[in-house]
């Protein structure tokens, strides 16, 4: 493995003109390269605990990507004391029967939270790269930049925005899910959920692509190629998870988010199980790749996208800003009797966990 990383380390220095003696840069990409070049751990079984109770809960078995989707039962006297807006930390029992022959030496660092959700409030969906985190996906060179050698930084005024959304579609009694939906791939799962945690921005569950690290271009292919219909399916399981939650989605123009959001607000109209896609939110991303811009920023293109939407549901903005009086009539949708949402300092409140378990 030490060797697959130094190979990695010296291809991404390369390609960026890395100096020699830039020992900081040179580590930062160490680090986030280490996840694409772990062994994948097929057919991994895992147990989990919550914090005080003892009783074991498993998870597994991973897949061949290495990634294990696990719908829980949870122990009696986890859920029979939750309530809505509840967290509850859980970590990995330290003895891991992986294989005939095999337990992880590293499994009982891994620790997350569960946050209990009561179904039928408001939602909010939302990507990552140039959506709230700047990553320039239409420009190779500044992709591969943001990704691997320097600090994450927030997209100006979005951590802000999304303290006021979170209090205004939340109440004490029944807080705002807020689902991260990207297509990087899980590899950068450590990554990106510290910049949501580290920038402000209300903690959520981070849903990321499930890919391997093969070569550069795949990588960047993966943010550029087929996240249409990934989104879609996974937008359609999270609205199987809360089928009467009413969502606002916020994306940008780079990739395919106004044609994927415009299908799930078409999805749900159609099924009619109570849920809706009450907004759609499109940053428009400029000065990047001018030339790529004149297509993905023209107005036909959203129009296309959102025809047969009304024009109150969906709004493409280049500056946060632009949407304070979006909260305000949302503020009064979410509140019609003026029940008030959330009046106090936004704290965090929640980091879901995926298990993601690697040899």
């Amino acid at each position: 493995m030490r060797e697959k990383v130094v190979d990695a380390v010296a291809d991404i220095a390369q390609t960026l003109n890395i100096a020699p003696d830039d020992k900081v840069t040179e580590e930062r990409i160490r680090d986030r390269v280490a996840p694409f070049i772990r062994q994948i751990g097929l057919h991994k079984v895992v147990k989990i605990h919550y914090e005080g109770d003892q009783e074991a809960v498993e998870l597994g078995s991973s897949e061949a990507n290495g990634i294990s989707c696990t719908d829980l039962d949870l122990p009696l006297a986890v859920a029979a004391h939750a309530r809505p807006g509840d967290v509850r930390k859980m970590s990995v029992i330290r003895s891991q029967q992986e294989g005939a022959d095999q337990h992880s030496d590293t499994a009982h660092l891994e620790t997350g939270r569960t946050l209990f959700v009561e179904d039928g409030g408001w939602g909010v969906i939302s990507d990552i790269d140039d959506t709230i985190k700047i990553t320039e996906v239409r420009d190779r060179i500044k992709l591969i930049k943001n990704t691997f050698t320097k600090e994450a930084e927030a997209v100006p005024g979005m951590p802000e925005l999304y303290k006021q959304l979170h209090d205004v579609l939340s109440t004490e009694s029944h807080p705002a899910p807020f689902v991260y939906l990207s297509a990087s791939p899980y590899n950068l799962y450590p990554f990106l959920r510290a910049f949501v945690l580290n920038t402000g921005f209300p903690q959520g569950m981070v849903i990321l692509r499930d890919m391997s690290w093969m070569a550069m271009e795949s990588f960047v292919l993966s943010l550029t190629m087929g996240t249409q219909s990934y989104k879609e399916d996974r937008m359609k399981k999270v609205s199987t998870w809360l089928p009467r939650t009413n969502w606002v989605c916020i994306g940008d123009s780079t990739q395919t988010d106004p044609e994927a959001y415009a299908t799930f607000y078409k999805q749900l109209a159609k099924e009619g199980h109570g849920g809706r896609v009450a907004r759609i939110w499109i940053h428009k991303v400029v000065g990047v790749n001018p030339s790529a811009e004149k297509d993905l920023n023209s107005p036909k293109r959203f129009e296309k996208a959102f025809k047969d939407i009304d024009q109150s549901v969906w709004k493409v903005f280049e500056n946060a800003q632009e949407l304070q009086s979006e909260l305000e009539a949302l503020k009064k949708e979410a509140h019609p009797q003026g029940q008030p949402g959330l009046d106090r300092p936004h704290q965090g409140w929640w980091r879901s966990w995926r298990h993601r378990e690697q040899n």
